[in-house]
């Protein structure tokens, strides 16, 4: 009989131990869960912020003065503009090149006509200086 009591005994006190360690790590865990709750908190709050920053950022007014401020643009005015006629036009097949063309491969006809070079565009108009201020 006393033997049966001491195995009984030493049976409760393992299963003690063992509902001791669960018991803390059980604790342990919902501390770390926590943890991670408040650090969910804390970037969805940060994200707000960081959204309400861009939307600050992003408002037309402080891009304009921003583009004045880094970008140095000034506005497009008709001096500016060109007119078609100052467009190179295209420039008719010269008769000797359409021998040096590539054969298309079992067509049998040119592959494109060849085109001299566009004449270069004469320099940009310059811009008045009632524009610059």
């Amino acid at each position: 009989m006393r033997r049966v009591t001491v195995l009984w005994f030493l049976i409760a006190a393992c299963l003690g131990v063992a509902l001791f360690m669960v018991k803390y790590e059980v604790q342990d865990r919902e501390e770390r869960l926590a943890a991670l709750h408040r650090e969910i908190l804390a970037n969805q709050e940060a994200v707000h912020v960081l959204e309400a920053e861009w939307s600050y950022l992003n408002r037309p007014s402080n891009l304009e003065a921003m583009v004045r401020r880094h970008l140095h643009l000034v506005p497009l005015d008709t001096t500016r503009l060109g007119q078609i006629e100052q467009l190179p036009m295209r420039l008719p097949v010269l008769p000797d090149a359409e021998s040096d063309l590539p054969q298309l491969a079992g067509a049998g006809e040119a592959a494109m006509p060849a085109f001299a070079p566009p004449t270069p565009l004469p320099r940009p108009l310059t811009i008045s200086l009632k524009v610059r201020q």
